[in-house]
C-alpha cells in the first residue's frame, strides 16, 4: 500500500464522501488513489471554489470539508477559501500536492514553501516529509481542525511521500476519527455568572457560531424563554438559532445597521463570539460603560482576545448553558418580559422602516419582491446560501426570522463568489432538501464558471439573481460619500444566457408573481436554474433621513 492510498483509505473509513479538487501534476497520484478506491473527486474550475466547497462542508456539518489542489498558484488560489474558514472557524482540510521532497528548494516545477503560505490562516499546517507519519499528521490535523474553536488546517503531500510504500494496512489497523474535547466549566464559575444575571435588569445574549459547533443551539433558547432573555447574532455568524423565535432579534453589525441592543443592555452574555467590529470591540459607546461581560467560549484562548470581560468562562459552550440554565433555577432569579417586549417592539419596527425603503426606489422589481417570493415557499428544510451582495443586507435584515444551521453565508472576510461552491456542497450533503442560492450580480461572477460544474455533476438547485448592475452595498456608501458611484456600477449582463452556456438552465424574470413559481420548479431540477431578476438600485437605508 502506498502512502497516498492509506491516506485516502483514512478518509473514506472516517466518512468523507468526497473531495472537491482541480487537476494539476502534483496531484497526480491523489486522483489515482481515489479512483481506484471509489473516493468520488468533485473536479470544479477554480481552486478558489474547491476551498469554498470544503469550507461549506464543514460550516453545515461541523466536521472537516477536503479539498485538494495542485502546487504552487494553485495552492494560492486556494487559501481564499482557507482564509474564508479562518474568519469564521469553519473546519477544513486543505491538502496541497507538491513535488519530490529531494527537490525541494532546488526549482522543481512549481517550487514554493505551502506550509509557510498557510501558517497564518490555519490551526495546523504541516509538510508530510516521511511516509510512516502520515496516519500521525492526518489524525494531528483533524483532531486540531475540530476542537476549541474550529478552523482549517493544512498538509502539503510530496509525490514520492504519496507514492512511497508503506507496508500492507488492514482497515482495522486505522483509528477512528478524532472527537472533539469536551470539557465542563467551573462550577463557581457559573454560579457567579448566575448571580450577575439575577442582579440584571436588561441582559442580552450574543450567540456567535460556536453555539452551532457545540450542539448548543437547544440551550441557548431554552435560557432565552426561561429568562426572558433576548438574542442577537453578529452578522454572517450563523446556525445559533435553530427554530423560530421570539426572543431572537436578528442580526447586529450589518452595512445596513440596525437596533443593536448592545448600548442598553446591563449584562452582555458573549457565547462563542469574537469580540469584533460587529459587537464594536465590546468598547464604549457601542456598549454601556456600566454593562458587565460575561465572555463564554469552549476555546480559552478566544476569551483574552481585544475587548472588555468581566468574567471568563471556560468551557463547552452548550455543558455552560445548560449549566446556566440550571444555576439561574438555583438563585431564584425572577425574570419580566418588559426588556425582551421592549427590543421586540423595536426590532419590528425597524424592520417595517426597512420594507419602507422601498416607497424611495425607482420603479421596477425590487429587491423585496425577491425576499417576498422566497418567504411563501420557504421550510425548515430549506437551505438557503448567501452570497455577496445588496440583496444579502435586505436577507440578514428582513427575512431571517430565523437563522438556523441551514443558512449559509459568505462570512466575516467579506469574500464574494462563495455562492455556488456553497450550493454544490449542500446539495451533495442533501439531495432531498430544497436549495436557495441567492446572490448579487458582482459577487456571482468570481466563481460563475461552476455553473458547467454543477451541470457536469447533475447537482440542481435554484439561484436566484438580484441584478442591480453594480457593488450595490459599496454604491451606497460611494453615493453618499461623493454623490455618486465611483468604481461601484457595472454594466449589463444576459445572465441567464451566460448560465445556459455552462450547461445551466436560465430564465429571466419580468414579472414579480413570476418569481416564485420559477424558484420552486428551479429547486427540483438536475441541473442549477439561474433566475434573473434585474431589480432596482435600492439598499434598507434609503430614506432613512425621511422616517
Amino acid at each position: 500500500m502506498t502512502g497516498i492510498e492509506l491516506f485516502i483509505k483514512t478518509l473514506q473509513h472516517w466518512g468523507v464522501p468526497f473531495i472537491s479538487t482541480l487537476c494539476g501534476n502534483g496531484l497526480n497520484p491523489l486522483d489515482e488513489a481515489c479512483h481506484n478506491n471509489g473516493l468520488r473527486l468533485v473536479d470544479v474550475r477554480n481552486e478558489q471554489a474547491a476551498a469554498y466547497m470544503a469550507d461549506a462542508y464543514g460550516r453545515l456539518t461541523g466536521t472537516p470539508g477536503v479539498c485538494a489542489v495542485s502546487s504552487g498558484v494553485a495552492h494560492v488560489n486556494a487559501l481564499s477559501g482557507v482564509l474564508n474558514a479562518y474568519f469564521d472557524g469553519a473546519p477544513m482540510l486543505l491538502i496541497t500536492g507538491s513535488g519530490d521532497t529531494t527537490t525541494m528548494g532546488m526549482g522543481h516545477f512549481q517550487d514554493l514553501d505551502h506550509v509557510a503560505l498557510a501558517k497564518p490562516i490555519c490551526k495546523y499546517a504541516r509538510l508530510i516529509d516521511r511516509v510512516r507519519l502520515i496516519p500521525e499528521i492526518l489524525y494531528e490535523a483533524w483532531s486540531i481542525a475540530i476542537n476549541g474553536r474550529p478552523g482549517p488546517v493544512h498538509i502539503t503531500f510530496p509525490q514520492d511521500i504519496m507514492k512511497a510504500e508503506i507496508g500492507d494496512i488492514s482497515i482495522n489497523q486505522i483509528p477512528s476519527p478524532p472527537e472533539r474535547l469536551v470539557t465542563s466549566p467551573d462550577p463557581l464559575q457559573i454560579a457567579e455568572v448566575a448571580q450577575i444575571m439575577k442582579e440584571s435588569q436588561q441582559p442580552l445574549i450574543v450567540a456567535g457560531s460556536g453555539v452551532f459547533y457545540s450542539q448548543g443551539e437547544s440551550a441557548l433558547l431554552h435560557l432565552a424563554r426561561e429568562q426572558a432573555i433576548p438574542i442577537v447574532t453578529p452578522i454572517w455568524d450563523r446556525g445559533s438559532i435553530s427554530e423560530p423565535a421570539s426572543a431572537f432579534m436578528g442580526v447586529i453589525g450589518a452595512a445596513t445597521g440596525g437596533v443593536t441592543f448592545l448600548n442598553e443592555a446591563d449584562v452582555l452574555i458573549m457565547a462563542g463570539v469574537a469580540p469584533d467590529y460587529r459587537v464594536g470591540y465590546l468598547q464604549s459607546p457601542s456598549i454601556r460603560s456600566d454593562a458587565r461581560v460575561i465572555r463564554i467560549d469552549g476555546d480559552s484562548t478566544q476569551l483574552h482576545r481585544t475587548g472588555r470581560g468581566d468574567l471568563f468562562v471556560s468551557g463547552d459552550i452548550r455543558l455552560t448553558l445548560e449549566s446556566i440554565i440550571n444555576a439561574c433555577h438555583t438563585s431564584g432569579r425572577h425574570p419580566t418580559s418588559d426588556w425582551l417586549e421592549s427590543a421586540r417592539i423595536r426590532q419590528d419596527a425597524f424592520r417595517q422602516q426597512c420594507i419602507a425603503a422601498r416607497d424611495f426606489a425607482a420603479s421596477g422589481l425590487h429587491a423585496l419582491d425577491i425576499i417576498d417570493a422566497i418567504k411563501t415557499i420557504l421550510t425548515d428544510e430549506t437551505i438557503v446560501v448567501m452570497d455577496g451582495g445588496n440583496i444579502g443586507q435586505w436577507c440578514h435584515q428582513v427575512l431571517c426570522d430565523k437563522y438556523p444551521g441551514q443558512w449559509l453565508t459568505s462570512g466575516t472576510s467579506g469574500v464574494v463568489g462563495y455562492g455556488l461552491p456553497a450550493a454544490m456542497t449542500a446539495r451533495l450533503l442533501y439531495p432531498e432538501s430544497p436549495i436557495i442560492l441567492i446572490s448579487g450580480d458582482g459577487s456571482l461572477t468570481f466563481t460563475i464558471a461552476e455553473f458547467e460544474t454543477a451541470s457536469r455533476q447533475n447537482l440542481g438547485f435554484a439561484v436566484v439573481l438580484a441584478d442591480d448592475e453594480s457593488w450595490g452595498i459599496t454604491l451606497t456608501g460611494h453615493t453618499k460619500t461623493f454623490g455618486q458611484g465611483i468604481t461601484s456600477e457595472l454594466g449589463p449582463i444576459q445572465f441567464d444566457q451566460v448560465a445556459q452556456g455552462f450547461g445551466a438552465h436560465g430564465l429571466r424574470i419580468q414579472d414579480a408573481q413570476d418569481i416564485a413559481p420559477a424558484i420552486s420548479e428551479a429547486m427540483n431540477g438536475d441541473k442549477p436554474t439561474l433566475i434573473h431578476v434585474p431589480v432596482v438600485r435600492s439598499s434598507p437605508v434609503d430614506g432613512e433621513d425621511n422616517r
